[in-house]
């Protein structure tokens, strides 16, 4: 790979590209990217032998640097994928900023060294876990107050139209931004929501990208149904499936969010780390 040649955006996914990129280290939403789970782009170094890689997350809608940071060919041509491969590609989404994180701090001097002179903005954000080292089995009723919680499975989702779910879509969506599509969530997750009486979907709380024995988890609320005990219910209900299933959990959130960090402390998950999140504009 030359100094002016740009990376290659890898078309196949699996796990033997996982095995070249991921780490103890990576976050679990950009593995399930590169390992096929979960929609995004991978741009490499080798299509043969890939060592770094710039990883899109459509879930997210954002990106991370994988592998290793003090790769040279990868690093001269950085400036390059960005201008001309990955501005493109965010424009065509209507997004005007670059935002990233990465895998491992000796990134950050390479990203400062070849993006140019742009102005930095950044934040942090926390990440929680739940190891399930044991099987246990714990009974809940299918109510949290007056709300009806149903399992998100291929069943319900088959049966939408039929059980007259005025905004399905909700559901549907945030299943599709995550999965790529309901039938690749339906194979590969998990997850609940809670209904109100009148058959609208209030909360949900799923598996939002999955790696090995990890799966990440996603939580909405809908605004007006928030601060009413849905999104810990829910959470806790589906810890309790990854727990049947030998599943390790998840949960990432900004700093900033104290309801969402009160949510994952109630559910039982236990704060792991915290990272930063960097972004430019253009």
């Amino acid at each position: 790979m030359s100094e002016d040649e740009i990376m290659i955006l890898i078309n196949e996914r699996n796990e033997w590209l996982a095995s070249k990129l991921v780490t103890s280290e990576s976050d679990m939403m950009f593995a399930g990217v590169v390992v096929g789970n979960n929609p995004g782009e991978v741009w490499v170094d080798d299509a043969l032998n890939p060592s770094s890689a710039l990883v899109w997350s459509s879930g997210l809608g954002c990106f991370t640097f994988m592998g290793n940071a003090n790769n040279r060919a990868f690093n001269q041509s950085l400036a390059k994928l960005i201008e001309d491969e990955v501005i493109p590609f965010l424009k065509k989404k209507d997004t005007s900023y670059f935002e990233f994180s990465v895998d491992s701090e000796d990134w950050y001097s390479t990203i400062y060294q070849h993006i140019g002179n742009r102005k930095i903005d950044e934040s942090y954000q926390y990440v929680y876990k739940s190891i399930i080292s044991q099987h246990s089995q714990v009974s809940y009723d299918d109510k949290i107050g007056s709300f009806k919680v149903v399992e998100i499975d291929e069943a319900l989702m088959l049966e939408l139209d039929k059980r007259e779910i005025n905004n399905a879509d909700f559901l549907v969506n945030y299943i599709k931004q995550y999965w790529g599509t309901v039938s690749n969530y339906i194979g590969k997750g998990y997850g609940y929501a809670a209904l109100t009486e009148s058959n609208e979907v209030a909360s949900i709380a799923v598996s939002s990208a999955k790696f090995q024995s990890t799966h990440t988890i996603g939580v909405e609320t809908l605004e007006s149904y928030r601060k009413q005990g849905l999104s810990s219910g829910l959470v806790t209900r589906l810890l309790q499936t990854f727990r049947d299933h030998h599943i390790d959990a998840w949960w990432d959130c900004m700093d900033s969010n104290l309801a969402s960090q009160k949510t994952a402390e109630k559910a039982g998950l236990k704060q792991a780390h915290r990272y930063k999140i960097s972004w430019f504009h253009f």
